[in-house]
């Protein structure tokens, strides 16, 4: 009797968005964008809405400082420092907040099916682990930030948190652990990636705002217009960046779990006896 094909075995319907292979830097860049653009509109619009509670809170802090954008790059200065740190930990927490809508596209990705709705109770637990994660997630990065170069230890210590909830639907001490044990395994991979991503867009959006400031300069508008229109442009590129980051956390969490757990081969034989479901990702 001859064998059956190999293509007549059951295959993990998986969307390319999210490859199931070790990728390089530059292709988990391009898959965190790929699945902002094909999967996350509702990351976009969460990103958006706290992008722009972010500046509701910076706002009143620069202006308590006599610090106005539109006339150029700040000094850093004590007070201003002080509100950097305070930024670097609300972008920490804006990032890991988003992992749940970045989670579930990265689940989509990988099973190739719509995440199903979850019931109202799993939905409030799932919600309240990423809001204490979120908030643990804050606070070394926004002590790093205030210390320097500290912050490139705190930003990426438990930045996987919120995308381990999500995806491998831990609870929030489980979560930390986790995200913390992926961001400093394998020489520090996964810490090195996320850093490397979040100054990547560090660049475009400080790119962007020089260029806002130039186009400042061409139009007819007293300094108090200028700051306030600078700052739904720059709620604009935080909400790319924010989804971009975030999106690069569930693409980071299920890459590492493929590199260095075999899960492309466990997904390939568990579907073999069961229809792919988001369950196939949680903790084993």
């Amino acid at each position: 009797m001859e064998r059956a094909a190999p293509s007549a075995a059951r295959r993990l319907p998986r969307d390319e968005a999210l490859p199931l292979r070790p990728l390089t830097l530059g292709e988990l860049l391009d898959t965190a964008s790929e699945l902002v653009r094909r999967r996350a509109a509702a990351l976009l619009v969460t990103a958006a809405v706290l992008a722009a509670l972010e500046q509701a809170v910076l706002v009143p802090g620069r202006l308590s400082l006599d610090i106005r954008l539109s006339e150029g790059v700040p000094d850093l200065s004590g007070g201003y420092w002080v509100l950097l740190a305070a930024g670097a930990g609300l972008e920490a927490l804006i990032i890991a907040w988003l992992g749940g809508p970045a989670g579930r596209a990265a689940v989509a990705a990988v099973t190739g099916k719509p995440v199903p709705r979850s019931r109202w109770q799993d939905r409030r637990r799932q919600g309240t682990a990423i809001a204490l994660v979120g908030l643990v997630a804050a606070v070394p990065s926004a002590l790093g930030a205030f210390l320097g170069p500290v912050w490139l230890l705190g930003y990426p210590l438990f930045g996987l948190a919120a995308v381990a909830v999500t995806i491998e639907r831990r609870g929030p001490f489980g979560a930390l652990k986790r995200g913390a044990g992926l961001a400093f395994r394998g020489g520090m991979r996964g810490a090195a990636v996320r850093i490397i991503g979040y100054a990547s867009w560090l660049l475009i959006r400080f790119a962007f705002f020089l260029g806002l400031l130039a186009g400042l300069e061409y139009l007819p508008l007293s300094a108090e217009a200028g700051e306030w229109l600078l700052v739904p442009l720059i709620v604009a590129a935080n909400t790319l960046a924010y989804a971009s980051l975030a999106a690069l956390d569930a693409a980071l969490l299920i890459e590492s779990r493929v590199r260095q757990e075999g899960l492309d081969l466990w997904l390939t034989g568990a579907a073999r006896h069961r229809e792919p479901g988001p369950e196939m990702l949680a903790a084993r």
